[in-house]
């Protein structure tokens, strides 16, 4: 499997998504005391002491426009491709450092992107209990995502960053935003979707992979789809299995 690895945060907290799928859920912004009442702009953000912060947020583009760096995102394709082009809907999850997971206490706050927050939109919601998982390596704050401001995170493996956890381990996924992108000439399309022990399919060049994923319109989704993005051109598509 040809992976590439950027620069910058994102590919070491956020490249996990190369092999995940499944059907995203977390808790509801809530009136609950535990959680705020209404979505704030995560351009307003400031550091606090004793709030906890995701990290490797991302925008639109960074994935289009951020020269010398190649991006692993999830993504629906929501278009055929047309002349060349696709369009895109590109989705991220919460990540933390290990290190400010490990130091939470109750009473701490801890900032999250709950279902159907942009990327644009964080909940801050205070810590009322914790529960660790040491041998499966989760945790479980404020009773878990099936609670009013409950969070579900899992240690990543070979990392030192914990990612949201949902039904089937998926992560909670919020939409980043919605762009075009061409196909690179010599784009690549890896599909293992056949079945879970499928080796990938490989299909090479830009009216191939075009083809491919024009016959099948409705089945490439942030749950099985992963594009490999360099300069605003998608230079790899991975779709896997999903149940």
């Amino acid at each position: 499997m040809r992976f590439y690895y950027k620069v910058w945060m994102l590919a070491a907290a956020l490249a996990v998504g190369v092999g995940l799928a499944g059907c995203g859920a977390s808790a509801s912004t809530s009136s609950s005391p535990a959680a705020s009442n209404s979505a704030v702009p995560a351009s307003s953000r400031v550091q606090e002491e004793g709030v906890v912060e995701p990290v490797g947020r991302f925008t639109i583009e960074d994935v289009t426009k951020t020269p010398d760096t190649i991006t692993f995102v999830s993504a629906d394709i929501a278009s055929e491709v047309k002349d060349g082009t696709v369009t895109a809907r590109i989705y991220s999850y919460d990540a933390y450092e290990k290190a400010d997971i490990d130091a939470l206490k109750v009473g701490d706050k801890i900032r999250l992107h709950e279902e159907y927050m942009t990327g644009n939109q964080y909940a801050e919601v205070e810590v009322t209990s914790i529960e660790k998982n040491d041998p499966y390596h989760t945790v479980t704050i404020n009773g878990g995502i099936e609670q009013e401001g409950g969070l579900d995170l899992i240690l990543m493996d070979g990392s030192e960053y914990y990612r949201t956890i949902t039904f089937n381990d998926y992560p909670v996924y919020y939409e980043v935003g919605e762009t075009e992108l061409s196909l690179a000439d010599d784009v690549v399309l890896k599909d293992s979707s056949a079945d879970p022990q499928a080796d990938a399919v490989e299909t090479t060049g830009a009216q191939a992979v075009a083809a491919a994923i024009n016959a099948d319109p409705d089945n490439w989704t942030v749950y099985n789809t992963t594009l490999v993005v360099q300069e605003g051109k998608i230079v790899e598509v991975h779709r896997i299995w999903v149940p």
